[in-house]
């Protein structure tokens, strides 16, 4: 941790149990996206498109521009203890699973101030066929690849500036998985 780093205490209890993911239990998060039914026929009748709207054009900041990275991130165990958050208050952000065998996401809304709201703290599992957005400046841990290495892919609005991710470190929290191992 650097020395002008701020750590905040979390409350009680220390560990953060994970859920199954719903549309409903994320929604205050952001949204998930996964393909489910769709009758939009592409490809002369050789593919289905499932098109993912994660935000109104209303809601890009000016002197931003769209990023696409893969991130290629290391399988993870559950119990690794959750020290750090980050968030990008430039934009949403989109993470789509190009493989793998599932990842816990870890998440926390704000508090007037900006800082996370411990009280909303909250991990999901999300099977490898589940990809979310994350609104925009939402607290979360880093992708955490569960049972296999993964790809993902990531969108999000950025101007190439520190603002485009800021981090803060908190107290040690365990996780306790939830979804399959």
């Amino acid at each position: 941790m650097q020395d002008d780093e701020l750590t905040l205490g979390i409350p009680s209890p220390r560990t953060l149990q994970v859920q199954p993911v719903t549309k409903a239990s994320f929604e205050p998060y952001g949204w998930i996206v996964e393909a489910g039914e769709s009758d939009h026929v592409v490809n002369n009748g050789t593919a289905l498109r499932h098109d993912i709207h994660a935000h109104a054009a209303s809601d890009v900041l000016p002197g931003t521009r769209l990023v696409t990275s893969i991130f290629e991130a290391k399988a993870q165990h559950p119990d690794q203890p959750i020290e750090m958050l980050e968030r990008h208050p430039n934009s949403i952000q989109l993470i789509v699973p190009l493989g793998g065998a599932g990842h816990i996401v870890v998440v926390s809304q704000n508090k007037a101030d900006g800082t996370p709201d411990f009280s909303t703290f909250a991990a999901f599992w999300l099977s490898a066929a589940q990809g979310l957005i994350y609104r925009r400046g939402l607290w979360h841990h880093p992708i955490m690849a569960i049972g296999a290495d993964a790809r993902f892919l990531v969108q999000s609005w950025q101007n190439g500036t520190e603002a485009d991710c800021e981090t803060i470190a908190i107290e040690a929290r365990a996780v306790s998985q939830g979804g399959p191992d």
